[in-house]
């Protein structure tokens, strides 16, 4: 069998970085449309930012507020209505390791857009020209200017917490990876708050379409109900960065790999862990929980695996046990909330969580979420209390977990969520754990129409912490 080749599509990375700080050892770009070993590479954009923040307690609340109303109550989306195959490979761009997001191309003659990439959720969400809450430098979709546009009268109206999104659903050829729906269904909105921010246009939500607000079926599972993928894989590994209040240049934000995993990102075997069924969001049972090495024998029926989250939301009773074993620890309260704890900041915290069988520690960096204020020898931790009620998922494991990873999410064969250890030269399996397990009590799935099982398709993931930008 031949090898697949991999199109090699760079993500700039607004991170405020000092060059060749990452902490994850990615595969740098090669030259200018070079290709060696079947992957074509592209090389990797870089450009300034007007301000440089670093981590501190305002990011923390920032990220806690999207990850909060992404998940809990009301803050759930709901709308007002209803070639050569081959993978390919998107680059991320990151800002300040919390957002992460890339290009697709939208209409006729196709325009560039850059879009977060989020698995927890599932619509297509586009600025339109003459936007009401978009600022002058963001670049807009207009709907006239393509000639393949199909416009609809069928109004769009999301409430994420503090953020809004309203306008219509249209149709038109989207691209993304080299790949083409050629009659996408999205939401052209006329109006946004606190979702679009600079030259982020939109987002791309890349989960299953049981819960795209619009109904409308998701972007790449189109492309792969269609038949335009190799696999139905998509893989990516994250590229963090030490972030400073100067230097406020574009670094490398990683790569995502569509339609097949790229082997060189990762060592080993991909560990595959089968999803939640029926399919809402990326779903998967907890194997448990260490600190410092001592298990705390805490499980978990489902963990929402979200790309478009930084930081790892858990049950209070859970949170209060990881801490526990934290030395110096201590409960604190923001803006008068409770839920979340700050550990000496000179202090490495190692926290592991068990999928599959394989306990993967989150990279103390990761784990330290910034000092309680501006003097403090306290830090904040990533992990914090996000005690949902009803059908909301009570464990929303981000990218603070994420980037330590190469993970893979699979549609089909059966839909799981794979993991891996960063490095180089692992391998594509298919081995998966644990049999096709059904939803429990409070399943966040819903029950209508899910993605049809069949042999090639793939979602593609991202950050969305613009969404409370």
């Amino acid at each position: 069998m031949h090898a697949i080749p991999l199109s090699v599509l760079t993500l700039a990375s607004i991170a405020l970085s000092v060059p060749g700080t990452a902490s994850s050892p990615l595969v740098q770009p090669r030259s200018s449309q070079s290709q060696s070993a079947g992957v074509l590479s592209i090389p990797i954009k870089r450009r300034s930012v007007d301000a440089a923040p670093q981590r501190d307690v305002e990011w923390f609340k920032k990220q806690v507020a999207v990850q909060r109303s992404k998940y809990g109550g009301a803050g759930h989306a709901e709308a007002s209505a209803q070639v050569v195959k081959r993978a390919g490979t998107v680059s991320m761009t990151s800002y300040q390791d919390s957002e992460w997001y890339g290009e697709i191309d939208v209409g006729t003659p196709p325009v560039s857009f850059q879009v977060v990439l989020d698995t927890g959720s599932s619509d297509l969400i586009l600025a339109q020209s003459g936007c009401t809450g978009c600022a002058p430098s963001t670049p807009d979709y207009d709907p006239s200017a393509s000639s393949t546009s199909n416009a609809s009268s069928r109004p769009f109206s999301v409430t994420y917490g503090s953020g809004s999104a309203s306008g219509t659903l249209v149709q038109d050829v989207v691209s993304i990876a080299n790949y083409t729906s050629t009659s996408q269904t999205f939401a052209s909105c006329d109006k946004l708050d606190n979702i679009v921010d600079g030259s982020i246009s939109g987002l791309l939500g890349l989960g299953w379409q049981a819960i795209a607000s619009s109904g409308a079926t998701p972007l790449v599972q189109e492309l792969a109900q269609s038949g335009k993928l190799p696999q139905g894989v998509f893989g990516f590994a994250f590229e963090t960065h030490t972030f400073l209040t100067t230097s406020p240049l574009t670094a490398p934000g990683g790569t995502l790999t569509v339609g097949g995993v790229d082997t060189s990102q990762y060592s080993g075997a991909l560990n595959w862990v089968n999803i939640i069924q029926p399919a809402g969001y990326w779903s998967i049972p907890l194997g448990g929980i260490s600190v410092g090495g001592t298990d705390l024998g805490i499980t978990a029926d489902q963990v929402v695996i979200d790309t478009g989250t930084t930081l790892i939301g858990m049950p209070n009773s859970t949170v209060a046990s990881v801490y526990a074993q934290i030395p110096n620890s201590q409960a604190t309260t923001l803006d008068g909330q409770s839920g979340y704890y700050a550990f000496p900041c000179s202090q490495n915290v190692s926290v592991s969580l068990m999928f599959g069988g394989v306990s993967y520690t989150i990279a103390p960096s990761q784990f330290n979420s910034g000092a309680v204020t501006g003097n403090s020898k306290l830090c904040l931790g990533a992990i914090y209390a996000i005690d949902n009620a009803g059908s909301q998922p009570g464990y929303i494991v981000g990218d603070a977990f994420l980037t330590g990873v190469y993970s893979a999410f699979r549609l089909t064969d059966p839909a799981a969520v794979g993991f891996a250890v960063l490095g180089s030269g692992g391998a594509a399996n298919n081995v998966s754990t644990g049999p096709v397990t059904a939803p429990q009590s409070g399943s966040s799935s819903a029950a209508s129409s899910t993605v049809g099982m069949v042999s090639l398709a793939a979602v593609v993931a991202g950050l969305v912490g613009v969404w409370m930008a």
